[in-house]
């Protein structure tokens, strides 16, 4: 939780409030995903703890953001209870970032506001935190970093792990077979990677990634590699995200030493 007030307000007014309004059973009655839940830290924070049943905290926390969203009701309790709730990847993310201004904590929280207020939540119900963390942070780089008509070339291009487009591109494809010099140049790419440091267990788990979503006979490949390195999906996600970053930076290292 941020224990910074000026970020998102205080955390422990926020808890008072909801208990003493009972917000969590005035929100169940138009979610049933919350039903049961009265008090934040009794019976809320558990079930979003780790370790704890990913597919229900994934649906709790879905129930929120409905909650929070403008088309289903917009309420700012339950915002900045999300808000709350998913400032542990708004830090780690901010320090990523921090090449691109100061204040990133306050600019991540801003977008991030925005993004909960507009989200889909009917339609995109699963990996809400992970959906969340990628639409934000697309969204930040996009507005620090954007094109203009002269130089649409140097702009930098934020794409979708699970598109094409990035399914396109030399790590993207890494799991595909070796058949060519290019993809031998990326397996010594992912060495150079494990001998940089990047764990390797992160290394196997988006190789294996990416042979599963290249298997049109697997359906949801991402929850069948997540249950075969027995991670819940969330955790799952930031796994995998630490592992491509991990990896991209050891590539600038990789090409200066091959160059």
């Amino acid at each position: 939780m941020f224990q910074d007030d000026s970020i998102a307000g205080s955390w422990q007014s926020l808890v008072q409030r909801i208990e003493t309004t009972d917000a969590l059973g005035r929100w169940a009655v138009e979610d049933d995903r919350l039903a049961g839940l009265h008090d934040v830290a009794r019976d809320l924070l558990p079930l979003l703890a780790g370790g704890a049943d990913a597919a229900h905290a994934d649906d709790i926390l879905g129930a929120l953001v409905g909650r929070a969203a403008i088309d289903g009701g917009g309420d700012d309790d339950a915002l900045l209870l999300t808000l709350h709730l998913l400032s542990d990847w708004v830090w780690p993310l901010a320090v990523q970032l921090r090449d691109l201004g100061t204040g990133m904590v306050a600019v991540i929280v801003s977008e991030l506001t925005c993004q909960i207020r507009t989200y889909p939540w009917r339609v995109r119900t699963r990996a809400v935190a992970a959906s969340l963390r990628w639409d934000t942070r697309s969204a930040v780089l996009a507005e620090f970093r954007p094109s203009t008509p002269q130089h649409r070339h140097r702009a930098e291009h934020v794409l979708d792990p699970r598109s094409p487009e990035w399914e396109a591109t030399p790590l993207g494809r890494v799991a595909a077979a070796v058949e060519d010099d290019e993809d031998v140049d990326l397996v010594d790419l992912l060495l150079w990677a494990a001998r940089a440091g990047v764990d390797e267990t992160d290394i196997a788990l988006l190789v294996r990634t990416e042979q599963a979503r290249a298997d049109s006979s697997l359906k949801a490949s991402d929850d069948v590699v997540a249950a075969e390195f027995g991670l819940p999906r969330r955790t799952f996600f930031r796994h995998r995200a630490r592992a491509l970053d991990a990896v991209r930076a050891a590539s600038r290292g990789y090409l200066a030493a091959v160059a």
